[in-house]
């Protein structure tokens, strides 16, 4: 299994001893998945959490009217699961392309908390980015134009838009797919100038 790029995500969040990036390691699971093949459905019992060494992950949710609503994308380096762990999902997860991911089992995760609390840490870290991220973005998506929601998702997936279907986009935006249609060109210079201003 690449090690890499899940070395580097570790590091993000904590400082491991090799012992415990080894015992990490362990109960981590290569995965392979097709484009559109579920690595879980709504209603069933979540028992992993993911991350992704090449490809793309969705999830999301089904609203009243049968429209599939995009939550988040997990593409190289994200981590992706559901927020109810080892209970029945409240979303669906899904691969958009091909995709190579690591599966960790929760609750071998939570015996290795037990025996190395760091990763408790660790945890608790992957929970408050993915809320404050959570947060910005339902703030932002109250406060700011469609071009700019859609400036801010190509800085934080930049080549995304060549490798998934615009629709999908939209869904995570909010909008319909013939309104993306006419403020992506707006996105775009707004990506630009923000690119320009780095």
């Amino acid at each position: 299994m690449p090690q890499n790029l899940l070395h580097t995500a570790l590091a993000q969040h904590v400082q491991l001893t090799s012992t415990q990036e080894a015992a990490f390691l362990a109960i981590c699971t290569p995965r392979e998945a097709k484009k559109k093949e579920f690595l879980l459905r709504t209603g069933e019992v979540n028992h992993y959490l993911y991350f992704v060494q090449s490809g793309c992950l969705r999830s999301f949710i089904v609203d009243q009217g049968g429209k599939e609503v995009n939550l988040e994308f997990a593409v190289e380096g994200y981590w992706i699961s559901d927020i109810a762990f080892n209970k029945p999902a409240l979303l669906s997860i899904q691969a958009l392309e091909p995709t190579q991911y690591v599966q960790i089992n929760l609750h071998a995760f939570e015996q290795l908390t037990q025996e190395e609390p760091v990763f408790n840490l660790f945890f608790r870290k992957l929970l408050q980015n993915g809320y404050f991220a959570f947060k910005k973005r339902m703030l932002t998506g109250m406060t700011q134009t469609a071009a700019q929601n859609y400036r801010d998702f190509l800085l934080k997936f930049p080549g995304l838009p060549q490798r998934i279907p615009q629709y999908h986009i939209a869904s995570y935006l909010g909008i319909t797919p013939e309104f993306f249609s006419t403020i992506k060109a707006e996105g775009l210079d707004l990506y630009q100038q923000a690119m320009d201003n780095l």
